[in-house]
């Protein structure tokens, strides 16, 4: 016999259901329905949750309205993606264990309450592989995935902007053959005219985070201004924010590469 789940009187068999619509669903019955990202049949918050799922979600999600859910829906399914938790039923269990503790509670309170608000795709993908990790426990604590999620916050799509192009060299280097990251204010500007006026800005949140670090001031041609070069956390935390599918065709790449000519 099939597992059915029952919204406010409707019967959905589980295994029909995608993990999109599920997270969404969950979402929405554990408001109460009322802003119309489910039907009127989602009327009853919570129904067919049990009372720990009911009680925990009610209170994670009550900051939530309904122009925000879809993100945070899109959030939670990119935690089960990571997670390997692709059918409905494995993506409840994911769930349960997402909140077993009060700890794990407040990590995912936290998370879905940035994504909520976030334009940002990268950032709300890195979310939910902090959610991720820290339900799997592999080799991080929630304390570390909390401290990763408050750096998301802190930084605007620009400040990452910045962090990307510290990752690669800067063309006044290469054009003479060096291969090193160092960054100037007026660099990341030539490189990025959009960043001109806010590199300076965007260093110093980057250095507060420890993403970047400064070597000192350097003369350069537009005066004395500060090194910068990417940190190995720095690095960490864009792999984080990459698609799945774009680290997936560079690891190809890469691999290629290796693979010697015949």
């Amino acid at each position: 016999m099939e597992d059915r789940i029952d919204y406010g009187g409707t019967e959905l068999v589980a295994a029909d259901e995608t993990r999109k619509s599920l997270a969404i669903r969950i979402t929405a019955a554990t408001l109460g329905a009322s802003a119309g990202l489910a039907g009127p049949e989602f009327a009853v918050a919570g129904a067919g949750l049990t009372p720990m799922l009911e009680v925990a979600l009610g209170h994670i999600f009550d900051r939530i309205d309904s122009h925000r859910r879809e993100n945070a829906a899109e959030t939670l399914l990119d935690a089960a993606d990571e997670s390997g938790a692709q059918t409905a039923e494995h993506f409840m269990k994911f769930i349960e264990d997402a909140i077993s503790d009060p700890e794990h509670q407040e990590l995912l309170a936290r998370a879905l309450t940035i994504a909520q608000d976030t334009a940002m795709r990268d950032k709300r993908r890195a979310l939910g592989r902090a959610l991720a990790s820290a339900v799997a426990e592999t080799g991080t604590t929630v304390d570390d995935e909390l401290a990763f999620i408050r750096t998301i916050a802190d930084l605007d799509p620009g400040d990452i902007r910045v962090l990307r192009l510290t990752n690669t060299v800067p063309e006044h280097l290469r054009a003479k053959g060096y291969d090193a990251k160092q960054w100037y204010p007026w660099s990341i500007g030539q490189a990025d005219p959009g960043l001109a006026g806010s590199a300076w800005t965007s260093f110093r949140v980057l250095e507060q985070h420890g993403l970047v670090w400064s070597s000192g001031d350097q003369l350069t041609p537009h005066g004395h201004q500060p090194e910068h070069q990417i940190t190995g956390l720095g690095e960490h935390f864009l792999a984080r924010l990459a698609d799945p599918k774009v680290r997936s065709d560079e690891d190809s790449v890469l691999g290629d590469s290796l693979i010697p000519s015949v």
